[in-house]
């Protein structure tokens, strides 16, 4: 049972960073389609947003375990960052496909009828501006994530934040 707990403990704590980065994507994106829409906000924003940063930081975990991601992992950087963010963008792409499709199909009575429609009732300019956004933040994130993995935690939070974490050796700059 310790197993398990620590197993859903660990991946818990994995999904955090990725779930709140893209929760807050996820509502930037949904603040520039109601804009776009000029439909005014609803209750189902902030639910729509925290279901997408779900699916995104689980897909994060699930990619992140494929053996397709790590293809780059011995290049520069910068590789890497570019593949994984390609790869990611790809997943994006999937699930905004879907996002219009699932409308499309009870519509027109069927995922047959629905597929046949989508590219012809597809908002594009609603798809285009959300696969947009999602890409630069997506970017960002892969970016971040990968400077983080090569120069550590601690220095990275003390050359961005200026933040030390508790037990760091040595003291406190002053100026």
């Amino acid at each position: 049972m310790s197993r398990v707990l620590a197993f859903l403990k660990k991946e818990f704590f994995e999904m955090l960073p990725p779930t709140l980065f893209f929760l807050l994507v996820f509502h930037i994106a949904i603040f520039a389609r109601r804009l776009m829409d000029a439909e005014g906000f609803y209750l189902t924003s902030p639910r729509a947003a925290l279901i997408g940063a779900l699916i995104v930081g689980k897909s994060v975990l699930l990619a992140d375990a494929s053996p397709l991601f790590r293809l780059f992992r011995e290049r520069p950087l910068v590789c890497n960052v570019a593949w994984r963010t390609f790869l990611y963008l790809a997943i994006v792409v999937l699930f905004l496909g879907l996002e219009e499709l699932i409308p499309l199909v009870s519509k027109h009575d069927g995922l047959a009828p629905a597929l046949g429609k989508l590219l012809d009732e597809i908002h594009w300019d609603r798809f285009y501006a959300t696969f947009v956004i999602l890409g630069l933040f997506m970017a960002i994130y892969t970016f971040v994530r990968a400077l983080i993995g090569t120069i550590g935690r601690a220095p990275f939070l003390e050359i961005f934040f200026g933040w030390r974490e508790e037990g760091d050796a040595g003291a406190a700059a002053t100026d």
